[in-house]
């Protein structure tokens, strides 16, 4: 069992560290607040004081990150990490996994660092929320080189039942964010539908039955519509998480000269929703600043 290294306990990643505890590899992990490692230690992790100290004992090192910036700096120093980071820990023959959502272009510089220091590096970012990841279930999107996104695959598969490679470094990236913009998107029109019928009389559990019974069924009518129902807002993703993955979508859009119509007027809904004092509640709550808006009671909190 290679000795893995894993950087960054926040939601997704916490659960993901355990997942690959209870696969049987010894880990070494890192967060840069100290507590949320040092339950890992309780489980049977080693805690490091550094990603430099992480990359220089481990031959493989995941990190899952809250958003570009950070990533690169972590893993190669850009920022206050200078010193310590991944990068310069980085020794022949290891390989850098990122979780992360990240940017593309982002994703190309770091690996290219990585490999000119002997080492390889795979994107691996995830498709599901964190109860996806609990239950191990997570679909990673995987690019790199075919032998590298090999070499880590039973590492990766304690947290996930498929891995998909989708190519080239930066081709997780941009998949990833499409996805996350195509949901974000269904999310909104589904909440704008849902105020419209509550309007005309339907109730909301009523318009998710049709939904489900019709081949307009998917995963926003089938799981999220739960949440309106239920009235209960307890975030699987939060708004603010929402905002940050669609500003992230719209700025790659904009670097290949593509208009974005619907994702700048959803960002503008989750921004706004955001405002409302929403910004920890699920990323569903935007069916509640549709209700706001027009004065229509589907949430306790309109």
């Amino acid at each position: 069992m290679p000795e893995v290294g894993f950087i960054g306990l926040g939601r997704m990643g916490s659960r993901i560290a355990r997942n690959i505890l209870k696969g049987g590899f010894p880990l070494v992990v890192w967060n840069r607040t100290r507590e949320k490692a040092e339950e890992f230690a309780k489980l049977g992790a080693t805690l490091s004081d550094s990603p430099k100290k992480v990359a220089e004992r481990c031959s493989i090192v995941i990190s899952m990150l809250t958003d570009p910036v950070v990533t690169e700096n972590v893993l190669t120093g850009t920022g206050d990490m200078k010193g310590a980071s991944v990068l310069d820990g980085i020794q022949r023959g290891k390989i850098v996994v990122d979780m992360s959502t990240n940017h593309p272009m982002i994703s190309r510089r770091i690996a290219e660092k990585v490999r000119e220091k002997g080492g390889d590096f795979v994107e691996a970012p995830v498709v599901g929320g964190a109860f996806i990841a609990e239950q191990a279930r997570l679909t990673i999107l995987a690019a790199g080189r075919q032998e590298s996104v090999e070499a880590v695959s039973k590492v990766l598969q304690t947290t996930s039942q498929k891995i998909l490679h989708v190519g080239e470094i930066g081709a997780a990236s941009a998949i990833k964010l499409i996805l996350n913009l195509h949901l974000w998107i269904n999310m909104a029109g589904f909440a704008e539908c849902v105020v419209i019928a509550s309007k005309l009389g339907v109730k909301p559990k009523t318009l998710a039955e049709v939904f489900n019974n019709t081949v307009f069924k998917n995963y926003v009518t089938e799981y999220k519509s739960q949440k309106i129902i239920d009235d209960e807002w307890s975030p699987v993703a939060t708004i603010d998480l929402a905002v940050k993955d669609i500003k992230l979508a719209l700025e790659v859009a904009r670097d290949v000269d593509v208009p974005t119509f619907l994702g700048s007027v959803t960002k503008d809904l989750y921004v706004a929703t955001a405002q409302m004092g929403m910004r920890d509640l699920d990323v569903m709550a935007v069916a509640i600043t549709y209700g706001k808006l027009t004065n229509e009671k589907i949430s306790k909190l309109v």
